[in-house]
């Protein structure tokens, strides 16, 4: 019995007798286990920089300060404040210049809608929902 005593070790928490190496206290459950080693911090990720949003400090050019941003006018080039929605030299509207390069809406066998009157729209939408119900309605015939 008094080997046993010898090679018994003391719990720091409760002082009961442990058994050397042992991972826990049985008496009061203390971790006895050497404390893990802290992980060495990660390395800071670095992000690319995008040269359209970010600072111009940042890219290395100069700033400008007390310059507004501004828009383009696509119709005579003319520098205008984000706030107009017009231009102030030709009183275009904002991206009026590309509406004349293509159409904005065109329906093959139909044409570009935005050229046409409403009540020629109404004619267009008035016939795709006929053809839509009759072609429907066959279906239905046919699985049915």
């Amino acid at each position: 019995m008094e080997d046993l005593l010898e090679t018994a070790s003391r719990c720091p928490h409760c002082r009961a007798s442990i058994r050397p190496g042992a991972p826990w206290c049985t008496l009061c459950h203390a971790d006895l286990r050497p404390a893990p080693e802290p992980e060495p911090a990660p390395a800071p990720v670095v992000r690319p920089v995008d040269p359209l949003t970010a600072p111009a400090a940042l890219l290395g050019l100069p700033a400008q300060a007390g310059a507004e941003p501004t828009w383009p006018c696509t119709t005579c080039g003319a520098a205008n404040p984000i706030a107009a929605t017009a231009c102030t030299a030709c009183g275009a509207g904002f991206l009026a210049g590309l509406r004349d390069e293509a159409p904005l809406l065109e329906i093959p066998g139909v044409g570009d809608l935005t050229k046409m009157s409403r009540a020629q729209r109404l004619g267009i939408a008035f016939g795709a929902v006929v053809a839509f119900i009759v072609l429907m309605t066959l279906l239905s015939l046919l699985l049915g």
